[in-house]
C-alpha cells in the first residue's frame, strides 16, 4: 500500500525497450485510468502524462529534504565495458537513450550542399553593365524626376524597394546560411544517449570510485566515425528540471561550471531530453530508455522551471 509508483512497459520493436515511470499512488492511478459511465471522453495521452508529471511534482516536502534521491523501482545493474586503462575497471549503465526523429547525417549533408551553392555563387563573375537605349534613358530620367518631386514617404518607399530588389539574392543566401548554422548549433543540444560510467581501481574493487556521465548528442551522430564519441560531465555539475507542465514531455539538463552557467559557450542553452513515446510504426534499431525514475534516482526530484 505504501508503494509510490509502478512502471509501464511500452511495446516496441524487438531491438529496443523503454521504461516510462508512473510516479503516483496506485489509488490515483486507478482514478486516472478509470472513467465513469457518465463521462464524455477519456483524457488524451498528453493530458494523462501532464497529470502524472503534476503528481510527480507534488511529492511531500519532508521527502525532498530527508531523501533527495528516489528509490529505484526496478533493478538497474551495472555492466562492465572495456576500460581505457589496464589498472581500472569501468562499469556502465544507461540513464537515457532515444534516437532523434531525423537522421543527423542528412542535416550535415544538406548544409554541405548549400555550402557548395554559396561557394559557386561567390565565384560567379560580375554581370556586365547594360547599355540602355535612348528611350530607356528617357524613362529612367522621368522616373528619377518623379521620385524627386514625390513626398518623403514615397521617396523612402522607393529607396527601400530598390534596395531590397538589388540585394535580394545575397539576402536570401545569407538568411538560409544563418538558419542552417543555427539549426546545426542547436541540434547539438538534443541528447540521444546518456551513459552513467563508474571507474574504480582494478586492485581494490571496493575502493573509491569515480562516477561520471557520458553524453551523446545529435552533433556526435552527424559524422558516422564520431557516433561513438561523447562528452564527459560530472553528475554534480548537472541541473535537471522540467520547463513547464505543458511541455512535460521534454526534460532540460543544464551543465554548470562552478555552480554557474557559462555564458560564453553553448552550455548557456540547456540540453533537451525527449521523453515522447516513439510511434509503433517507426523503425528503430537502437536502444530506447525513457525512465524518469532513473533520472530522479541520480538527480533527485524534478522541479518545474529553472
Amino acid at each position: 500500500m505504501n508503494r509510490t509508483g509502478v512502471f509501464l512497459l511500452g511495446r516496441a520493436s524487438s531491438s529496443r525497450s523503454y521504461l516510462i515511470p508512473s510516479p503516483f499512488p496506485r489509488r490515483l492511478q486507478r482514478s486516472l485510468h478509470t472513467t465513469s459511465r457518465c463521462s464524455a471522453d477519456p483524457p488524451s495521452p498528453s493530458t494523462a502524462y501532464a497529470q502524472r508529471m503534476q503528481s510527480l511534482m507534488n511529492q511531500p516536502t519532508h521527502s525532498r529534504s530527508s531523501n533527495p534521491t528516489v528509490r529505484l523501482q526496478q533493478p538497474w545493474p551495472w555492466h562492465e565495458v572495456p576500460s581505457t586503462s589496464p589498472d581500472t575497471i569501468t562499469l556502465q549503465r544507461t540513464l537515457f537513450a532515444r534516437p532523434p526523429d531525423f537522421a543527423p547525417p542528412l542535416l550535415l549533408f544538406a548544409a554541405g550542399v548549400w555550402g557548395l551553392f554559396v561557394f559557386a555563387w561567390l565565384l560567379l563573375p560580375e554581370p556586365p553593365k547594360k547599355e540602355y537605349a535612348e528611350e530607356e534613358k528617357q524613362i529612367i530620367a522621368e522616373n528619377d524626376r518623379k521620385a524627386k518631386e514625390a513626398n518623403i514617404l514615397s521617396r523612402l518607399g522607393i529607396s527601400f524597394t530598390n534596395t531590397i530588389f538589388s540585394s535580394a539574392q545575397p539576402l536570401i543566401y545569407g538568411l538560409v546560411t544563418v538558419g542552417l548554422i543555427t539549426m546545426m548549433a542547436f541540434s547539438t543540444r538534443i541528447v540521444t544517449r546518456i551513459n552513467m560510467v563508474q571507474i574504480k581501481p582494478k586492485n581494490t574493487p571496493n575502493g573509491p570510485a569515480q562516477t561520471v556521465l557520458r553524453l551523446t548528442n545529435v552533433g556526435h551522430e552527424m559524422l558516422p566515425w564520431r557516433a561513438n564519441n561523447s562528452r564527459e560531465v560530472k553528475v554534480e555539475d548537472c541541473h535537471v528540471y522540467i520547463p513547464s507542465l505543458n511541455n512535460s514531455h521534454t526534460i532540460r539538463m543544464k551543465v554548470l561550471k562552478n555552480g554557474k552557467v557559462n555564458k560564453w559557450s553553448l552550455d548557456r542553452f540547456p540540453y533537451s531530453l525527449d521523453y515522447r513515446a516513439i510511434p509503433e510504426t517507426a523503425k528503430v534499431d537502437k536502444e530506447v530508455v525513457q525512465s524518469v525514475n532513473r533520472l530522479q534516482h541520480v538527480f533527485g526530484y524534478l522541479k518545474v522551471g529553472q
